[in-house]
């Protein structure tokens, strides 16, 4: 029988057991699983009597197997019993174990805990007017010109902020060439602000071929904890210094540029400025949508669990150390590079992980309260919009989603949000 001890919020004590004969049969299948692995003078592996290995080993050394085994069966139908509904792992303690009385556990349950609502609707948030430019529009022709950009030799021409010059160097600590300092060829583009502050600098107003010495000092925070804070000097071989040429704007060029969409330099501006309103308006409507939400969370009261948070925070290093992974990085060169350990970059998506569960728990509350719902009609005009979207079948959808994933969910969070929307324009 289970019976609940503790009630907290976010959190409930609860206790349940087995049975001595449960107990007993999970203790024969624990040795069942032992006696293949035990080597015993006189017996094949796998033969050893049950009464001889109790001698040898004590029956306690089945104890843990039997509790791994029983464990989950008897935690599920407790939480089932008491009609509980768990959000992380929980934490069980045996409190008691014996063949003749069973087993007893203890479990503290991490579960959803009180959301007091504020302020969500009519919160006063306004809207970016979004105006688009002469200026912007130009902007964003340099930007094109720039990516259409060829890269051409300067002669007898200072090397200048925007240029690339081509180097050799090597660097000095205290006379000392130090690993990873010295590169060949190595193209290096002025105000990039890729290298070492003051480097790139001292780079400027000179003239191919030319030799250079460079005094630059470690930034105290510097990745290479031997070098951090460390005075510095490199011998720089400037071999050339090329200058970015920007094709001309002309009617010609933009009917190439534009696939012939446009025919006119006016009318490529006048398509562009469509563009830039429409990318601006995206945002606009995006940093609007964010701050209402954010403004509603804020606004309610919630006491997350730590339980959640570990929980968050473990999922998130899992996906930041596959994204480094799939860049070729592991995450040992990372906590080199960055100074940082596990529990250090664990630290930082704490914060970021407690703000998702409480958003989470937020909305669902907003969802419950103005009764938002899912009918199957909006399931299935979802999964035709991701079908058009990624060119499937809503076979395929479906399939691709898979079993776990609960599209209703996820939709009423989708309609709660559009909800918040609609009700603070």
């Amino acid at each position: 029988m289970a019976e609940i001890l503790n009630k907290e919020d976010g959190k409930i004590v609860i206790s349940f057991s087995v049975t001595k004969e449960e107990f007993n049969k999970a203790l024969d299948v624990a040795f069942k699983k032992i006696v293949k692995r035990v080597n015993a003078p006189g017996f094949r592996k796998g033969k050893l009597p049950r009464s001889v290995f109790n001698k040898m080993y004590g029956e306690e050394a089945l104890y843990q197997d039997a509790v791994d085994y029983i464990l989950p069966n008897a935690y599920s139908k407790a939480i089932e019993e008491l009609e509980i509904n768990p959000l992380a792992m929980p934490e069980i303690d045996v409190k008691e174990m014996d063949k003749e009385t069973g087993v007893s556990f203890e479990a503290t349950v991490t579960v959803r805990p009180n959301v007091e609502l504020g302020e969500y609707k009519n919160l006063g948030v306004e809207k970016e007017v979004v105006t688009v430019t002469d200026e912007d529009v130009d902007s964003r022709i340099e930007q094109i010109l720039s990516r259409q950009a060829e890269w051409e030799i300067k002669e007898d021409e200072a090397s200048a902020k925007g240029d690339i010059v081509v180097i050799d160097f090597k660097g000095y600590v205290d006379d000392v060439a130090f690993e990873g300092g010295e590169a060949k060829g190595y193209e290096l583009e002025l105000g990039s602000n890729s290298f070492i502050p003051g480097f790139e600098d001292q780079l400027v107003g000179h003239v191919a071929p030319a030799d250079v010495v460079v005094n630059v000092k470690f930034p105290e925070e510097y990745q290479v904890a031997d070098l951090a804070g460390k005075d510095a000097k490199f011998e720089v071989t400037i071999h050339d210094v090329k200058a970015k040429k920007l094709p001309e704007l002309t009617d010609e060029f933009v009917k190439d540029l534009s696939k012939e969409a446009a025919s006119t330099v006016e009318e490529y501006k006048a398509k562009l400025k469509e563009e830039i309103t429409k990318e601006k308006e995206e945002l606009a409507e995006k940093t609007y949508a964010d701050k209402v939400l954010s403004t509603a969370v804020e606004n309610a009261k919630v006491n997350v669990p730590a339980k959640l948070v570990e929980q968050e925070v473990s999922g998130m290093y899992k996906n930041f150390k596959s994204n480094l992974e799939r860049q070729g990085i592991s995450v040992e060169l990372y906590e080199q590079f960055t100074g940082k350990s596990s529990a250090d970059i664990k630290a930082e998506m704490s914060g970021e992980a407690e703000k998702k569960i409480k958003t989470s728990l937020v909305l669902d509350e907003i969802s419950k309260v103005e009764k938002i719902e899912v009918t199957e009609e909006d399931v299935t005009r979802e999964i035709k919009t991701l079908a058009d979207a990624y060119s499937m079948t809503p076979e395929e959808v479906k399939k691709n989603l898979g079993t776990n994933f609960d599209i209703k969910s996820e939709l009423i969070i989708k309609k709660t949000v559009e909800f918040l929307n609609e009700n603070n324009k």
